[in-house]
């Protein structure tokens, strides 16, 4: 059970998973005297992990261990700073002020960490092409993240998220009056 990752989608399995395995688990180790962590999250946010992994583990790693503006070579944390300025930009948040109680509006920078599934497959995107086109970078064909053994693919990724595209479009389409 320790560390074990298990996709539910419906409560029947989340019932059986915890009623079979996860109870009868949690009362031995308690009953030793052990303590427990248990962590539930969206399954997206589990995407997500996997995302940040690949975006920094390949695409940024081989724009700062390849890329050379002007002669110059720059570390990922300075890469990450241009890509997210570049293609994240800012919000606008608005606070008032607890002194003269007035409303002060001020940029905050865009943060990867709130982005979701969708948000995070974009960016990767964007700077994958950035940095193939603008910069001369070449990514692996397949990259493997060294913490979970995981195979990841830039290509098959991208050619994914356009048949979804497409198939979003066509039915669209198809449910659009005539």
């Amino acid at each position: 059970m320790n560390g074990q990752q298990v996709h539910l989608i419906n409560p029947e399995q989340a019932r059986a998973l915890l009623v079979g395995s996860v109870l009868p688990w949690l009362g031995e180790q308690l009953k030793a005297g052990r303590a427990v962590v248990a962590e539930f999250r969206l399954a997206e946010d589990a995407f997500t992990d996997k995302q940040r992994a690949y975006y920094h583990g390949c695409i940024l790693a081989n724009i700062a261990a390849q890329a050379r503006p002007n002669g110059e070579a720059y570390p990922l944390a300075v890469w990450k700073e241009f890509f997210r300025d570049r293609f994240l930009g800012y919000k606008t948040k608005t606070t008032p002020d607890p002194i003269t109680g007035k409303k002060k509006r001020r940029r905050v920078r865009q943060s990867t960490e709130g982005l979701g599934m969708k948000g995070y497959a974009d960016l990767i995107e964007k700077v994958a092409a950035y940095g193939a086109t603008e910069l001369g970078v070449s990514y692996p064909d397949e990259w493997i993240d060294p913490e979970s053994g995981e195979v990841f693919s830039l290509k098959d990724a991208t050619q994914r998220r356009h048949v979804r595209e497409r198939k979003r479009e066509l039915e669209q389409a198809e449910g659009a009056p005539a």
